[in-house]
């Protein structure tokens, strides 16, 4: 059972969550004693004020950003904010943001660094149980893959058919066979067939949270714009994608700023960004040029021209189930539901 599906059985109780989670792993064999070990960082470091360092680079000492002023508050008064399910959401959004900053895919070192850092600054957030930080640590897991995932891509009740299929069942594939898949030569029919027959597998990885340039690289033709506009369709079966795309695509961003979703320089964002190769705006709208993708750290896939580049991008959220950030979210529903006609049960009315 899956850390979601434990929190979705004991909501709004992360001790509950913790000592269910303690007693299943009791039950698979002995856990070992954990010794919480602290180490005295410099001065510098305990200052609220946090600088963003190139992106995709780690800190090596992870220091905590300054929080909303009502909660802030009450850390400094040494209020027990974590038993406050409101107050502790709040610190973990922060704690999420400032992380997403350097990557959408924390490692699980990094996870306890920030974890660590959060109760070593203030002690009386320590869980009252186990190593001290492990309910933060679920929490800050919890939220990284609730923010990869869009609702209309994935619903929960499917993520737990995905977990709880045997492994070896998953449309009658295995290790062995997901291997042969991936390494067929590159004649289309063959890569369309292999890339068909490991869907559900690779739904599987990107639902288990897998990096997306691990995926990438694991599935060479994720890294072209048809190859992502041929998992897109299979993910909600879309016709003519990319004729519909290009015929209904207006540059037109609503209260949102271009170089959200389109830029000259390096994407300092861990979401899919469209980067073209033009030196000014000028030539970019001007000319046909090309362009490439970048998500997370890494180069995506290359596009002919900026539509191309746009329309790989979008499908990239679908593709390794990213939720759209706050500053694009307008522009990619917009494509969603009005462009490209994705839309589940239960939506809102789109705005004109």
């Amino acid at each position: 059972m899956t850390e979601t599906m434990v929190a979705y059985l004991f909501e709004d109780s992360f001790k509950k969550q913790a000592k269910f989670l303690q007693f299943a792993r009791q039950l698979k064999e002995p856990e070992p004693t954990t010794t919480l070990t602290f180490e005295i960082l410099p001065n510098d470091c305990l200052s609220p004020t946090w600088q963003v360092q190139e992106y995709g680079s780690f800190p090596a000492v992870f220091t905590l950003p300054t929080f909303p002023k009502d909660i802030q508050t009450k850390l400094d008064a040494k209020q027990p904010c974590h038993k406050v399910s409101t107050d502790r959401h709040k610190i973990v959004r922060i704690l999420h943001e400032t992380m997403a900053q350097y990557t959408m895919y924390p490692t699980n070192s990094e996870y306890i660094k920030v974890a660590k850092a959060l109760i070593f600054r203030y002690p009386f957030l320590k869980d009252m149980e186990g190593n001290g930080y492990n309910t933060w640590h679920m929490s800050l897991k919890r939220r990284f893959k609730a923010e990869r995932t869009p609702s209309s891509c994935l619903s929960f009740v499917s993520i737990c058919l995905v977990y709880l299929q045997d492994i070896i069942s998953v449309s009658g594939e295995d290790e062995s066979s997901i291997d042969a898949h991936t390494q067929a030569q590159p004649d289309s029919c063959i890569v369309t067939n292999a890339m068909t027959k490991t869907f559900q597998w690779r739904r599987k990885e990107v639902a288990e949270g897998v990096r997306a340039d691990t995926i990438a690289n694991k599935y060479p033709f994720l890294k072209t714009p048809a190859g992502l506009c041929e998992e897109m369709n299979r993910i909600h079966n879309i016709e003519n994608l990319q004729q519909r795309f290009r015929e209904e695509f207006l540059p037109i961003l609503p209260k949102e700023k271009v170089e959200h979703h389109v830029t000259l320089e390096e994407p300092g964002t861990p979401y899919p960004t469209t980067q073209l190769t033009h030196t000014d705006w000028k030539s970019a709208f001007t000319s046909r040029g090309p362009s490439v993708v970048k998500t997370d750290g890494f180069e995506l896939c290359r596009a002919s021209d900026l539509e191309e580049g746009v329309l790989a991008a979008f499908c990239a959220y679908f593709v390794f189930n990213m939720a759209y950030p706050p500053n694009r979210k307008n522009t990619l529903t917009f494509v969603q539901r009005c462009i490209l006609k994705i839309s589940k049960e239960g939506d809102k009315p789109f705005s004109t």
